[in-house]
C-alpha cells in the first residue's frame, strides 16, 4: 500500500513511487506507456477492458531564470501537473 505524505520542501508526495528526469516530451509518453502496461485491467459490464488498478502520473516542470537587475541570483519556477485515474469508477445505471 501507497503512503502519501507531505514534506515542507517537496510539498504532497507519495512515498515508495518512482521518479524520471526527463527532458523531451516523447520520454514522457514513453514512460506513461511504461505505467499502463504495469496495470491490472479486467472486463466488466460497461468496459471490455477496465483498469482494476488507481494510476496516478505526476509531471513537475522546473524552470530556471537566469539573475536580472531585480533579483540577485538565479529564481527557480515549479509546476506540478497531477493525472489520476481511480480503478472501477464506472457505474452501471
Amino acid at each position: 500500500e501507497l503512503q502519501i505524505r507531505e514534506d515542507p520542501k517537496k510539498g504532497v508526495y507519495i512515498e515508495g513511487v518512482s521518479e524520471w528526469a526527463v527532458v523531451r516530451p516523447q520520454e514522457i509518453l514513453e514512460l506513461m506507456k511504461l505505467g499502463t502496461r504495469s496495470r491490472a485491467i479486467a472486463k466488466t459490464n460497461m468496459n471490455e477492458s477496465s483498469s482494476r488498478s488507481h494510476a496516478v502520473f505526476i509531471i513537475t516542470i522546473e524552470q530556471m531564470k537566469e539573475a536580472d537587475k531585480e533579483t540577485e541570483g538565479k529564481e527557480l519556477k515549479v509546476a506540478k501537473l497531477n493525472l489520476v485515474d481511480l480503478a472501477g469508477s464506472e457505474r452501471v445505471r
